[in-house]
């Protein structure tokens, strides 16, 4: 495994287009650890035939690419890409809905919680949630989107919102406890 600092490195190089060898690296590195987080979504539910976790991963990139940002470590990266992956699922399942009165299969679930989405408004209806959870406790909102959609572990969603690693936890538990009251509602 490769440094944090390097690909930090990398990824500023990668960035700014001028090193073809941090492209190599970041093929190698963080184009496998988005596809890790990509793959988490659909790891045993199967995946949505119209959408697969490359097109995800593929898609986040040019996202982010687009963007003028000054990446701070891996982590800072890692959660900006959860963002990126959030708003593209939302934005697919929206138009599959639109097209599909909830047609299709989506299928995911929130580490440690006995939340599962099996359709597209499941989807959405956690959306919304996480965006009201936002309003009430952005924090632990934060730290659900980081471990959810960006695979982040505890440690690094620590990193990413400067705090310890013991208030992540208590935040993802408050958080998973918030948002499975209000999905089961």
């Amino acid at each position: 495994m490769t440094s944090e600092i390097a690909l930090t490195d990398a990824l500023h190089a990668w960035r700014s287009h001028s090193d073809d060898g941090a492209r190599t690296l970041l093929d190698r590195e963080i184009y496998a650890a988005l596809k890790r987080m990509a793959v988490a979504r659909w790891s045993g539910h199967g995946s949505p035939a119209t959408f697969q976790p490359t097109a995800l991963v593929n898609e986040a990139l040019a996202g982010l690419l687009d963007r003028d940002v000054d990446w701070i470590s891996r982590s800072h990266f890692l959660a900006l890409a959860a963002l990126q992956m959030r708003s593209i699922l939302v934005d697919h399942s929206r138009r599959r809905q639109a097209e599909k009165h909830g047609g299709g299969m989506l299928a995911v679930s929130l580490s440690d919680s006995d939340l599962s989405m099996e359709t597209d408004s499941d989807f959405l209806d956690l959306d919304a949630a996480l965006s009201d959870l936002a309003k009430e406790e952005q924090r632990g909102a934060r730290a659900i989107e980081l471990t959810y959609f960006g695979g982040l572990v505890a440690r690094e969603t620590a990193e990413v919102l400067q705090v310890s690693v013991a208030t992540v936890e208590n935040d993802l538990a408050y958080a998973r406890a918030w948002l499975r009251q209000r999905m089961r509602a």
